[in-house]
C-alpha cells in the first residue's frame, strides 16, 4: 500500500525563468494515493477507527474527502457508509448502492444530527469532514509544511495554499512556528486562498479578486511550462501568487505554492519485481539513456540485483512509455558512508529539459530518507551544479584500482 504524504516538492524552474523569480517550489498533493491532500487525513481516520476496534465507518463530506476515505477503507477492509442528503445525487455515481445511506428526503443540518444519530445506531466510527477528528486533521496537514521545511535549503518567504477551513491554516502556521522556535528560522508570510464563485480572496484579510484571465494564465503556466496535471480550479493558490507578483508584492526570495490535487504528468513508481519490467529491458534503458556513461552489462545486472533486493528501482512513464530509470543500490552501511548509492539514472533524450531527472532524484532522496550518495564526472560541471542545488556536497573523489594485465 502506498502511504499518504512525502509528496514531491518541485522547483518550477521554467516559471522562475519566465517571471524572473529566484525560487518557486510547488508542493504536489495530487501525488497522494487517491490524488489529493485529504489522503493524509483519511489514512489517520481509518487507522484510528481500526485501532479503536470499530467495525465500520460513517462518512460525510466533499467529493475529494470521501474519495480519500473510501480508498483507505478499501485498503483496510473497513466497511464504509456514506450519507446522502437532498441535492447530493453525485454521491450515487461514486459509491455502491450498499455503501449509501439514503437520506435524500432530508436536508443536511448544520449540526449533522442525522449523520451522528445513524453512526451511533450502527456503533460506527464517525468521520464528518471539518466537524470531528479535527486533531487528526491538524496533525495530518501539519506534515505538509514539515515536509517543505525539511526539503528546501533556505527558509520560505511566502507560502500560498487553498484553505478549506480555519484549522488547515492553523496546521500550516503552527508547524512553521515550531521551526521558528526550534531553529530560529523566520516565519514565512502565509497566503490562504478560497474559491468563492468567480472570486478568490485571502482569509483574514481584505478580499483580493483574481480575474478570470489570471486564473487561466496560472493554469496554463502550470500545465504547459511545468507539465503538471490538475483541475483548473486547483490553480487557485498559484493564481493568487501571480496576482501578487503583478502588483510587485513578491520578493526575490523563496516561495512555495501548495496545490491540493496537482501532480506531474510523468508517473514515477517503484518496481516491486522484474515481472513489471524485465531485467533485460532495464539494461537496455540504462545503456541507451546513459550512452557514454553506461557500464558493462554484467556491472549493470549486478546493480539491478542489489537494487531489487536491498535498494530500489524507479521508473518514470509517460502514457505507458518509459521515459526514465533510476537504480539505487544499498551499500550495507548505516553511518560510515550513506546507506544508499544512486548507481544509474537516465532519461529519454526526447524528454530532456522537462526536469525528469530531477524528479527521479528527489523521489529517490525521499525513499532513502536523505541517506544517499552519487557519482559525477569531475568535468561534468552542469550536473555538479544541479546536484549541489539539490543538497549534494562534493566530499571526495573516487579512485578505483585497475589491475593492468
Amino acid at each position: 500500500m502506498k502511504k499518504s504524504g512525502k509528496t514531491p516538492l518541485l522547483r518550477a524552474r521554467n516559471i522562475e525563468k519566465k517571471l524572473g523569480i529566484k525560487r518557486i517550489y510547488i508542493k504536489l498533493e495530487g501525488a497522494n494515493p487517491s490524488g489529493s491532500k485529504f489522503d493524509r487525513v483519511a489514512q489517520r481516520i481509518v487507522n484510528s477507527a481500526i485501532a479503536l476496534n470499530y467495525n465500520s465507518l460513517v462518512a460525510e463530506g466533499s467529493k475529494p474527502y470521501l474519495k480519500s476515505i473510501a480508498y483507505f477503507c478499501k485498503i483496510k477492509a473497513l466497511p464504509l457508509k456514506v450519507v446522502q442528503y437532498k441535492n447530493e445525487k453525485w454521491k450515487a455515481k461514486f459509491f455502491k448502492k450498499d455503501e449509501i445511506v439514503d437520506f435524500t428526503h432530508l436536508n443536511k443540518t448544520k449540526g449533522h444530527k442525522n449523520t451522528i444519530s445513524f453512526a451511533d445506531k450502527e456503533n460506527a466510527y464517525l468521520a464528518i469532514e471539518a466537524v470531528n477528528n479535527r486533531s487528526l486533521s491538524e496533525a495530518a496537514f501539519s506534515e505538509i509544511s514539515k515536509e517543505i521545511i525539511e526539503k528546501i535549503k533556505y527558509p520560505a518567504d511566502s507560502v500560498y495554499f487553498h484553505s478549506d477551513y480555519d484549522f488547515y491554516y492553523n496546521s500550516i502556521y503552527n508547524r512553521y512556528l515550531n521551526d521558528y522556535i526550534e531553529n530560529s528560522n523566520p516565519l514565512p508570510k502565509l497566503f490562504p486562498t478560497h474559491f468563492v464563485k468567480d472570486k478568490y480572496y485571502y482569509e483574514k484579510s481584505d478580499e483580493i479578486v483574481v480575474e478570470e484571465n489570471e486564473l487561466s494564465e496560472a493554469y496554463s503556466l502550470l500545465t504547459k511550462l511545468e507539465h503538471l496535471k490538475l483541475k483548473r480550479k486547483d490553480a487557485t493558490a498559484f493564481a493568487a501568487f501571480l496576482d501578487n507578483h503583478k502588483k510587485g508584492l513578491v520578493s526575490k526570495g523563496n516561495h512555495v505554492i501548495i496545490l491540493d490535487s496537482a501532480k506531474t504528468r510523468i508517473d514515477i513508481r517503484r518496481l516491486e519485481n522484474f515481472s513489471e519490467v524485465s531485467k533485460e529491458k532495464l539494461v537496455e534503458y540504462v545503456d541507451f539513456y546513459l550512452d557514454r556513461y553506461s557500464d558493462p552489462i554484467n556491472d549493470t545486472i549486478d546493480a539491478l540485483n542489489n537494487a531489487m533486493k536491498d535498494g530500489f528501482i524507479l521508473i518514470a512513464t509517460r502514457e505507458e512509455i518509459v521515459d526514465g530509470v533510476c537504480i539505487v543500490v544499498n551499500m550495507g552501511f548505516d553511518n560510515f558512508i550513506p546507506t544508499y548509492h544512486l548507481a544509474y539514472i537516465g532519461t529519454n533524450p526526447h524528454s530532456k529539459g522537462r526536469g525528469l531527472g530531477t524528479e527521479l532524484i528527489e523521489y529517490a532522496i525521499d525513499l532513502a530518507d536523505g541517506k544517499i550518495s552519487l557519482h559525477v564526472d569531475l568535468d561534468n560541471y552542469r550536473a555538479k551544479k544541479l546536484y549541489e542545488k539539490m543538497g549534494f556536497k562534493h566530499v571526495y573523489n573516487r579512485m578505483i584500482f585497475q589491475n593492468e594485465e
